[in-house]
């Protein structure tokens, strides 16, 4: 888990908040952090870090700098940083980022791709990078039933 002091840092940048009795339906964009308590369906994108909280929940693809899921997302998510999946996090989707934490008890049900250089935009991981992957597991599924 992250230590305290960095907890405490990213909470006290956090500059917007979805609340836990609110729901959102379209794309959220920010130039600093994001705290996600409540339903978002869309995509999330900031320039700063993004919490999904343990009551929280977004349907759409997620970008940020650093991103700790303690909620559910299903998408796919790109980090410039560090990415978390919290022991009460559920991902179902592809992860783009630099390093990856998932705590004991967390789900992760995807592909990832780790790496310090050439973390391209949102639209770069979903459509080149994870589309390659799926073509090549779909040839080698297609292979394996074809053989007799």
């Amino acid at each position: 888990m992250l230590g305290k002091k960095s907890v405490e840092q990213i909470n006290a940048k956090i500059s917007s908040v979805i609340g836990a009795d609110m729901v959102v339906e379209g794309d959220i964009r920010a130039k600093e952090a994001v705290r996600v308590e409540g339903k978002v369906t869309g995509d999330v994108e900031t320039e700063g870090a993004l919490i999904i909280s343990a009551g929280g929940s977004v349907k759409g693809n997620v970008k940020g700098s650093s991103i700790i899921i303690g909620g559910s997302l299903e998408g796919d998510l790109c980090s410039g940083g560090r990415t978390e999946v919290a022991s009460t996090g559920k991902v179902i989707g592809n992860i783009r980022t630099k390093s990856l934490v998932v705590d004991e008890n967390a789900v992760f049900q995807g592909q990832c791709i780790m790496n310090a250089e050439g973390l391209g935009t949102q639209e770069d991981t979903s459509s080149s990078a994870f589309s390659k992957m799926d073509e090549e597991d779909n040839k080698k599924d297609n292979n394996k039933w074809n053989k007799k």
